[in-house]
């Protein structure tokens, strides 16, 4: 019997073909054996040897978006181009495809993603789960335009982590071009690019996924962390977003051992990165300070000092 293809798409530079590879491992030792991965990867540089590797994990499709699209998009001092790539899928994407999961590089997959899939939302736009960090639209480092774009200030924030996209509905909604037009008017006061961006205009067009499907590293069960914790206790997804990069330096939480499992797998091919000052002094704070500090750093973040 012929496996049902379930496509995965996500957008990266060489910088990221590691957690890539980690988030690869992970995600088919947890896939239902009827289902086959398929993937498809937004990328600029990875190079024949990278892309060959990719390759033997997983069927492959690799995308290089031309200059012109590349243009379209918002540069910024904190991000790669290829942060808001996402923006540019309906364009780059086979018009057969109308529904996939987006991932970013950074996630541990830790459960069955057919079960993912199989999530109903409808008519919607898309689906995500609420920012764990950011949980409003109103929350600071949130929506900076919501009151000019109708947005109630509680309306849920979402992470843009792990997406579920309905691509024919980007398409005939013009996503793509109402969210550049959102970013353009906001210029450098938009913190997360593309993520802040579809906030602003699919607020009321996004079904929300359980939590477990994406948990923040950085703050899933942590003993700091604010907010219901009981998604930890099956998680789905863990997201590694922010400065706490697992393959760079060992990170707090109860999620490293896991993703140090598959990480060793990775870089029997891909070697992990020398750890630099700033790892290690990350390593640091957030394995024995930041139980203490986190109050402090939380409200350094939220006026956008870190």
């Amino acid at each position: 019997m012929a496996k049902e293809r379930l496509p995965i798409v996500c957008a990266i530079n060489a910088n990221y073909a590691l957690p890539l590879i980690v988030m690869l491992h992970s995600l088919k030792e947890h896939l239902n054996p009827c289902y086959q991965a398929v993937l498809y990867l937004v990328h600029s540089d990875l190079n024949d040897d990278l892309q060959a590797h990719i390759s033997r994990i997983v069927e492959a499709n690799f995308i290089d978006p031309a200059a012109n699209l590349v243009a379209e998009l918002p540069g910024s001092p904190r991000f790669p181009p290829e942060a808001a790539y996402p923006l540019l899928l309906p364009d780059l994407l086979p018009p057969s495809l109308d529904r996939v999961i987006f991932l970013d590089a950074d996630v541990l997959v830790l459960d069955d993603l057919a079960q993912l899939w199989a999530t109903s939302f409808g008519d919607r736009a898309m689906a995500a789960a609420q920012d764990m960090a950011i949980p409003l639209c109103g929350s600071p480092r949130g929506v900076k335009e919501a009151r000019e774009c109708g947005i109630p200030e509680n309306a849920i924030y979402f992470n843009c982590g792990v997406m579920l996209i309905h691509l024919n509905a980007w398409r005939e909604r013009e996503v793509k071009r109402r969210a550049l037009g959102y970013l353009q008017r906001v210029g450098p006061r938009a913190d997360f690019l593309h993520q802040e961006a579809l906030n602003a205009v699919l607020w009321n067009d996004c079904a929300h996924l359980d939590p477990r499907w994406n948990l923040l590293g950085s703050l899933a069960g942590r003993s700091f962390a604010k907010g219901d914790q009981s998604a930890c206790q099956n998680p789905g997804i863990v997201h590694f977003a922010g400065r706490f990069k697992p393959w760079r330096s060992p990170t707090g939480g109860p999620f490293y051992e896991r993703y140090r499992h598959f990480l060793s797998q990775a870089t029997q091919f891909v070697p992990a990165p020398e750890p630099g000052f700033a790892d290690r002094l990350r390593s640091l704070y957030d394995l024995y300070l930041r139980e203490f500090c986190y109050g402090c750093e939380r409200g350094l973040w939220n006026h956008r000092v870190i």
